[in-house]
């Protein structure tokens, strides 16, 4: 029989077709999801693919015939087929067409082809984490003005003075001496003591900028106070204390500083490829990619911010500051590649991975936790003292490994790989990643991310 489809799958996407099908049954489990099976099919489907700025399909196919052929092509250029699921990212920087063609064919076709937007990491300070950081300074500016000039450790192969780490942090703090005994500073510490003060972070972010803050009921961090009335004495003494040192005059003071410090962590960040393999890997899509590089937070330092719609990180400097007096000459010491990195792919996977990780029912993660011993010291020193913990950064580190293979860069995909499993005691990395990956180009239109956690954690020895 002859059948003709005119489908309007999403309002950029259009499946259309002229072709001659026996038995031919399809479903749309989703927008951007294919399903068909059929005895005989020849002729010609097509997926139309409008022009979009910024964006690209990622097309993750699977095709099995017992007997003629389906080929998918693109501008005349079949795509592979070299594993059971295979993954093509097609530019929208034109509108595309791809073909599902068929001859004679007995089988079955599925076609997933998300739109990606090709996102951007945004790069500023947020003036509420600024003062945030101040207060914190100046609450412990004694301790920092205190380090010993022969005070030293080894960084990057260098012996650096730990004084000099913190030379941006005291040239701040100490400009602000004569509040250390204001009221609204007192307040603020009786919070700080409660916890540690980056943990008023993704509050903080919610709100208008100090010295013009108020706390609203659908603030999603409310939650971490005691009640809002305890929110608002903290946020009144913010907006007190801003006033009270002038707090804007300082950001308008430092505004070199702070272009300095943007255009170190612009110039040092990875590509953004990696976004759009994390988002197609994990199929899920977040609207923005945040960092808030601070002068105030003290060497080291940082914090995972975020909600629904954001990932994000806080953080310090972190190397050694070259420069922080002569304005023309300024080095802040946030031009760290390696750093950045790992910011960026390993602090944003946590958002995902540990999501996943947390979905496993708990009584698989206690049959394996015996698994945790033989690497349980090793990875209590490097701050992974729990079961759940450890199996965060495994396979946190195995999707850094995958998504340096998929944008093509095998030799720091192996460094990673054998880095932490040398260095680190991730034994478990080997048979994740190599589980990841036949999931990847097999598994990958039949079972979530989230799924595939749970089976990998089942089979772990």
């Amino acid at each position: 029989m002859t059948k003709k489809l005119s489908l309007l799958i999403l309002t950029s996407i259009i499946v259309s077709s002229c072709s001659v099908t026996k038995n031919w049954k399809s479903d749309h489990p989703s927008d951007n999801f294919l399903k068909a099976s059929f005895d005989e099919f020849t002729g010609t489907e097509k997926l139309k693919f409008p022009k979009q700025a910024n964006a690209l399909v990622y097309l993750s196919s699977t095709v099995s015939t017992s007997q003629g052929k389906v080929l998918l092509s693109l501008k005349n250029t079949t795509l592979s087929t070299t594993n059971k699921v295979n993954h093509q990212k097609i530019s929208l920087s034109q509108s595309q067409v791809l073909k599902i063609s068929g001859e004679k064919a007995h089988g079955s076709f599925a076609l997933s082809y998300p739109t990606l937007t090709e996102k951007k990491i945004q790069v500023n300070y947020h003036q509420n984490i600024e003062l945030l950081g101040l207060c914190y300074t100046l609450l412990n500016l004694s301790d920092f003005n205190d380090i010993p000039d022969d005070q030293t450790f080894e960084m990057n192969g260098e012996k650096v003075k730990i004084k000099d780490l913190y030379a941006i942090t005291t040239k701040i703090g100490n400009e602000f001496k004569p509040f250390l005994t204001s009221k609204n500073l007192a307040i603020i510490k009786t919070f700080f003591d409660k916890d540690f003060y980056l943990h008023n972070s993704n509050f903080l972010l919610q709100l208008d900028n100090f010295p013009n803050a108020s706390v609203s009921e659908d603030n999603p961090f409310l939650s971490h106070y005691a009640s809002k009335a305890e929110a608002e004495k903290l946020v009144n003494a913010f907006n007190a204390f801003a006033l009270e040192i002038n707090f804007q005059d300082f950001l308008k003071r430092y505004s070199p500083y702070y272009q300095k410090m943007i255009q170190e962590v612009e110039q040092n960040i990875p590509q953004e490829s990696f976004i759009v393999e994390m988002e197609h890997l994990y199929r899920k899509n977040v609207q923005n990619y945040r960092l808030y590089p601070s002068l105030t937070i003290p060497f080291g330092q940082g914090f995972a911010a975020g909600n629904t719609n954001t990932i994000g990180n806080i953080f310090a400097s972190f190397n050694k500051p070259k420069e922080v007096n002569q304005v023309s000459n300024l080095q802040l010491g946030y031009d760290n590649s390696t750093s950045l990195r790992d910011i960026c792919v390993h602090e944003f996977g946590h958002s995902f991975v540990n999501p996943a990780i947390d979905k496993v029912d708990e009584s698989l993660l206690k049959d394996k936790e015996a698994l945790f011993e033989p690497i349980k010291d090793n990875m209590s020193q490097q701050g992974y003292s729990q079961w759940k913990i450890c199996l965060y950064e495994h396979f946190n580190r195995a999707n850094e490994v995958i998504i340096a293979r998929l944008i093509g860069d095998n030799k720091k995909a192996e460094k990673i790989l054998q880095e932490n499993v040398k260095n680190k005691s991730f034994i478990y990395l080997p048979q994740i990643v190599e589980k990841l990956e036949y999931w990847y180009n097999n598994e990958f239109l039949d079972k979530t991310y989230d799924q595939k956690v749970s089976d990998i954690i089942a089979e772990l020895k």
